[in-house]
Formats: C-alpha cells, structure tokens, sequence
C-alpha cells in the first residue's frame, strides 16, 4: 500500500492552538508525557548513551527534551518547533544540561536539516507532517551511518469518539504503513504500537482537554450553545460510563538504526 500524505494540513492554525496552549500544556498533556517516558525507555534499551549531534523535532514546551537530556549524553542539540517561541523557551531550561545548544525553528518539512546526525527523535508530533514518507528520507540523508531516528506518533483510532461525532480527524498512519515509510535504508529495531484512554467526568472536560493541549489544530468546528448541548448529548450517549467520559490515544513507536 502506497503511503498517503496529511495534505492540506494548515500548519498556521496548528502553531496557533499549540502557542495557545503554552501555559496549560505541560499538566494537561499527560499522555503525551507518558509517551515520552516510553520513547526514551525504548532508546535507552535500544539505542547509545552518548550522541554527539542529535535533532529533536517538535519539542513544544520540553517534556522530551527534559527526559532526553536527563537519560543521555548529548553534545550538540538542535531544538526544532513549529512555533519559534518553544525553540527559544525550552533552550532556556536545557542549554545547560548540553554541551551545545542551537534552534532551528520553523516547519520541519521545509528548513535544512544539519548534517552529520546522530539522533533524530520526536514525540506526538509527526501525525501533523504532511508528507512523513519524504521527511523520512530527509532524515535517512542527514544522519551518519549507524545514527538513530526514534518517534512516536499518534495513530488509527486516536480521538475516535470525537470523530465519530464530528467527521473531524486526521489521517492517521498504520504500523504496517510506518515501516514502509521508514525503508530498506533502516534497520527497524523497536515497533510497538499500544492504546491509551483517559477518562473525564464531564464531555466539557474533553473539550477543555484539547484546548488545553492545542491538539484541536484540525478542527474548525463553530459552537453555538444548540451545538454543544447535542455534541455532549451524542457523547453522553455513544461513550459516558461509570468511570466518566472517555478519550482514545493510539500511539506507535519506532526506532531504526541507519545502515
């Protein structure tokens, strides 16, 4: 199966409601953290302990960074965002657990990539690249032979309750579509994909949930009170239990080693 683009995503409207969420998303986004405490307990199983040019794309407000730096050895980090303030905020709190700090803001898809590389990592963030299959072959191209590039991206079923509702999703990735992404170029050494979900004691809990982490970047949904009245109904209905209303995350996680 050919591997499908996210076209069309409108990457000024993501920077937006993720620059939105600056102040809440640390606390509010504690899938997305536990996701990065995998991510870096899969490298450290499978990957060096010492890198000495490593690129992290999406670093948002630094909950990988933190755990990366704190896990590993590191000599020159390059901190990429979407949103050029979460470069600069989260080089604040790291340059000096590295050797050497450099930011490189700006669409992933479309900077250049520094060269040499020994890592390449990312956490949630590549279910919003539109072509992850060419970024990839970016990437291959820019690491030294035996570098890493290590993510973890959400997948197929993520935020199901609130597409069937609404017909808002994106296109996620498949695992089987992931490893053919990566290529022949790579030697796959982690795959694992697994489901999380939390849970909300009011359907206004999930919305504030997605704004408070920017993860709303798709939807352009207009509320008026008629509207979210049959949109908490239809929730209620479809998905409340005796544990409150549900959320659904899917993540994958990969890591290959450039051959």
């Amino acid at each position: 199966m050919k591997p499908f683009t996210n076209q069309n995503l409108d990457k000024q409207r993501i920077a937006a409601c993720f620059e939105a969420s600056a102040a809440t998303y640390a606390k509010s986004a504690r899938v997305q953290k536990e996701i990065s405490v995998q991510l870096i307990d899969f490298l450290r199983r499978y990957g060096d302990m010492h890198f000495s040019s490593v690129l992290e794309v999406g670093c948002c407000t630094g909950i990988l960074t933190e755990l990366l730096c704190d896990a590993v050895r590191i000599d020159t980090l390059y901190l990429n965002d979407l949103v050029d303030k979460f470069c600069v905020e989260t080089g604040k709190f790291t340059e000096h657990k590295v050797d050497c700090l450099k930011t490189l803001p700006g669409d992933i898809e479309t900077v250049a990539l520094p060269e040499n590389l020994d890592l390449v990592i990312s956490s949630s963030t590549f279910q919003w690249i539109e072509d992850l299959a060419g970024l990839l072959r970016n990437i291959h191209r820019s690491l030294k032979s035996g570098g890493y590039v290590a993510f973890s991206l959400f997948g197929p079923g993520t935020m199901v309750e609130i597409a069937e509702i609404t017909g808002n999703s994106l296109r996620y990735h498949t695992s089987e579509a992931l490893i053919q992404m990566v290529g022949d170029g790579f030697d796959i050494v982690c795959n694992h994909t697994e489901k999380k979900r939390i849970y909300f004691k009011t359907v206004r809990g999930v919305l504030r949930h997605i704004q408070e982490t920017g993860v709303g970047g798709t939807g352009r949904q207009q509320w008026t009170k008629k509207k979210l009245r049959e949109f908490e109904s239809r929730y209620m209905t479809s998905f409340g239990s005796t544990r409150g209303v549900p959320v659904s995350y899917v993540s994958s996680f990969i890591i290959a080693r450039k051959k």
